[in-house]
């Protein structure tokens, strides 16, 4: 069958008495989903009797993570669709997938993926659906049918934080369980700190480039208050710049332009040694204006660097503000800019918060997400 082409990599033939799940996800572009996804498949225990299976959908492929996901060694499909292709073969091939490793789970993680997990629960009953609530207002930009089906065939939802998942409940979705995300703590422990500058502050931010969702424009007019006030410093801005984010990535260029600050922040574009990154930083800022939860704030500590985030819902989970980092006022660049320049100030304050927030992130390492996403699928299939 024509299909079979494009399974890239063979892992070995599902074992009968194993649950084995299928991840179904749109692209592998670099992306919290993504990453997560991958890590899951490298550090979930296989003496739990699940096995994966992953396909992904679209031909939006990011050559150093399929490097990554293909060296998991399980069985991997890249179908190449094109975006917004609404070929029935597409469909036809998943259900051959579905056929032939006897798949019990399919475990979608975002919006496109989701709904060819339905068309094959409506062929297929039997099938359980799993999707993961990755970001706050999904389901606010959801038609009430696509809410319908959601609430009809998805029979579990994984609520990446407590503000997720008060946003399923707020639209009625209670078949929901909460599991935060987690992060490999031990790939940022053995980084050697390099040796900086100590006259300019090494400013990090990660996320997509599109400000306005990530708030890269609150940063940069808060970096423009703190250089009119004397500070000197450097700000990395790391990020994939898409399609979809093309007019963002201009406008913030432009900003950079009139501001003046062509000089002292650069966009990196997709990094994949972010530990390394943060080694060589003084400070993590996420000016998010929503956020899920902030898999990269967890990241930041690991790393002991201080962190400073907008007081939005996900990542107030894991600030407490004076503690373990620093909260300013989401949209309010004035107040960052003031929590920027008292922590350059107070460098003994900012040692101690990166200390506290390295001792809080242990509690997020990916082993206790792996654990507790196998007991939900082990739960699942039981009901």
């Amino acid at each position: 069958m024509h299909f079979i082409q494009n399974l890239i990599k063979f892992g070995t033939k599902s074992d009968i008495n194993n649950i084995n799940i299928l991840h179904l996800i749109s692209s592998l572009e670099v992306g919290g989903a993504e990453n997560l996804l991958i890590d899951l498949l490298k550090n979930t225990d296989p003496t739990n009797n699940i096995d994966f299976v992953v396909v992904v959908m679209n031909d939006r492929i990011d050559e150093t993570l399929k490097k990554e996901l293909l060296a998991t060694n399980y069985n991997i499909y890249f179908l190449n669709r094109k975006q917004s292709d609404k070929n029935p073969k597409y469909l036809l091939q998943l259900l051959n997938i579905i056929k032939k490793h006897r798949i019990c789970i399919i475990h979608s993680h975002n919006p496109g993926s989701k709904i060819w997990a339905i068309l094959c629960k409506f062929l297929k009953p039997k099938i359980k659906l799993i999707f993961t609530v990755h970001s706050m207002g999904i389901f606010k930009n959801l038609s009430k049918f696509n809410l319908f089906l959601h609430k009809k065939f998805i029979d579990e939802n994984i609520a990446i934080s407590k503000a997720v998942l008060k946003d399923c409940y707020d639209f009625k979705i209670k078949k929901a369980v909460q599991i935060y995300n987690g992060i490999k703590v031990r790939d940022f422990l053995d980084k050697e700190k390099t040796q900086k500058n100590t006259n300019i502050l090494n400013i990090l931010n990660v996320s997509r480039i599109n400000h306005v969702i990530k708030g890269q424009d609150i940063l940069i007019k808060a970096l423009k208050e703190c250089k009119d006030k004397g500070l000197k410093f450097k700000c990395s801005l790391v990020g994939g710049i898409y399609d979809y984010g093309r007019d963002s990535f201009d406008y913030l260029k432009k900003l950079l332009k009139e501001l003046d600050l062509e000089k002292e922040i650069l966009f990196l574009g997709n990094r994949h040694d972010i530990p390394e990154l943060l080694s060589q930083s003084d400070l993590f800022i996420l000016p998010s204006r929503y956020e899920g939860l902030g898999l990269v704030v967890l990241e930041a500590m690991a790393a002991r660097i201080p962190v400073i985030s907008s007081n939005i819902d996900g990542p107030a989970e894991l600030i407490n503000h004076g503690e373990n980092g620093l909260l300013f006022e989401s949209e309010n660049h004035f107040d960052l800019a003031d929590k920027i320049l008292y922590l350059y100030n107070n460098q003994e304050e900012m040692n101690q918060l990166a200390q506290n927030g390295f001792d809080f992130v242990k509690n997020f390492d990916i082993s206790v997400m792996c654990k507790n996403y196998c007991e939900l699928y082990k739960n699942l299939i039981k009901h």
